[in-house]
């Protein structure tokens, strides 16, 4: 008997030690960030918005928003603050699609870069929640108030009046 649970304490000795030494990667910083609303079957607007990490904001409106494509530099502080908030939410670990419940409704698709990395997420409005509040704080360099329409105030300087093709 004693040398069963000999032999069962060295067994657990070495899965323990084992799993202690399991390495845990620690993700890149996300240098850059696409959020895009996409459009619904009404009058939702389509826009994308891009964060860099040194600053450089770029909206694109496509429909049923200012089109065009703006721009303006909100600060590299403030920047790698909003793209450090989804470092810290590990978005290296996101699925690529969520499976869309409503298909009326606009969408949240975001695109990532991280090291050298690209990480396309569709369907983000059924991800982890926090896809969502990210998307809100962004929203607000663009809208007043949730649920408004974005609207290019004098901070924003007009690049083009035509927005990208996708």
């Amino acid at each position: 008997m004693r040398k069963i649970l000999s032999l069962l304490s060295v067994v657990v000795l070495m899965l323990t030690a084992c799993a202690a030494q399991k390495k845990v990667s620690t993700p890149a910083n996300v240098s850059y960030v696409q959020m895009w609303r996409t459009s619904c079957f009404g009058k939702c607007p389509d826009y994308r918005i891009e964060l860099y990490s040194d600053g450089l904001m770029r909206y694109t409106g496509r429909i049923f928003t200012d089109t065009g494509i703006y721009e303006k530099n909100i600060g590299a502080a403030q920047a790698k603050e909003l793209l450090r908030s989804f470092t810290e939410k590990r978005v290296d670990t996101l699925k690529n699609q969520y499976e869309v419940h409503i298909t009326d409704l606009p969408g949240i698709n975001y695109t990532f870069k991280y090291g050298s990395t690209v990480k396309e997420v569709r369907n983000a409005e059924y991800g982890p929640h926090y896809l969502r509040e990210v998307a809100n704080r962004l929203d607000k360099f663009v809208k007043k108030e949730e649920g408004d329409i974005p609207k290019m105030d004098g901070t924003w300087k007009k690049i083009s009046d035509y927005p990208k093709g996708d």
